[in-house]
């Protein structure tokens, strides 16, 4: 008997549990539709633009080296 009691125990506490976090997380999206930036969107967006920024300087920057070689190569021969 202690272990159906102890198992139904653990049992609403889990439902407890669950139900908790559903209605948090509800409470907390009340205002919120798909697509809709939230706080961190901004923050997010604009560290990834600089590193594609970053990213399109260096290739930017190795494409000219390559050229650059290239040239020198054909004038060579």
């Amino acid at each position: 008997m202690t272990g159906v009691l102890v198992g139904g125990l653990l049992l609403l506490t889990m439902i407890v549990v669950v139900g908790a976090a559903y209605a948090v997380a509800r409470a907390r999206s009340v205002n919120r539709q798909p697509g809709m930036p939230d706080e961190l969107s901004d923050e997010v967006v604009t560290g990834l633009m600089a590193e594609l920024r970053k990213w399109q300087a260096e290739a930017a920057h190795w494409k000219a080296t390559a050229e650059r070689l290239q040239r020198e190569l054909d004038q060579r021969q």
